[in-house]
């Protein structure tokens, strides 16, 4: 069955991607205090994407997000293209599951559970990448908690912005179709 997409949607789409690759690209301007931690910025749009459209919508963002901003920073296909890939695959499938299983179905979980399970699974993600890239890799497990920890407070600052985007009212218009 072909797809269809109307103009409004595949410019929403289109802005959200712009959006994400602003807020990824720029990140990497800000300095860290701790390697290897990020606010990420980006992730809050794939967030917004996840509560807002299709589930397959919100990751091909997430994923053409990846591959263009490593095009950008000049690192597509090396070490940290391969974490950021691990890190929003593993993050947004995590996500999705949290999202339908526990949240629409059992209603169990809110933004703010979805969010943290996600950061915590991306800041696993890419310690299992770097541990397979580094000599001494099991090491880089000693990382972990430190990491994720932070990934929390961020995963919390994150879910928080994005539940005040969903509740606006332009997001709601941009998104309806004429």
């Amino acid at each position: 069955m072909k797809r269809r997409y109307s103009v409004h949607k595949i410019a929403f789409l289109s802005i959200m991607l712009a959006l994400a690759i602003v807020l990824g690209y720029a990140e990497s301007f800000i300095p860290s205090w701790v390697p290897g931690v990020k606010l990420g910025l980006a992730n809050l749009v794939v967030l917004i994407l996840l509560y807002s459209c299709p589930f397959y919508e919100a990751f091909l963002v997430s994923a053409l997000r990846v591959f263009i901003v490593a095009l950008l920073r000049g690192n597509i296909f090396q070490m940290p293209f391969y974490m950021s890939l691990a890190g929003a695959v593993l993050s947004f499938a995590f996500m999705c599951l949290a999202h339908f299983l526990f949240e629409e179905k059992l209603h169990f979980l809110t933004i703010y559970g979805v969010s943290l399970l996600g950061a915590f699974m991306h800041s696993l993600a890419q310690v299992g990448v770097a541990a397979i890239f580094v000599e001494h890799g099991f090491a880089t497990f000693s990382y972990f908690p430190f990491i994720s920890f932070l990934s929390l407070i961020s995963g919390f600052l994150m879910s928080f912005v994005a539940e005040k985007i969903l509740r606006s009212r332009p997001l709601k218009e941009m998104q309806q179709e004429e």
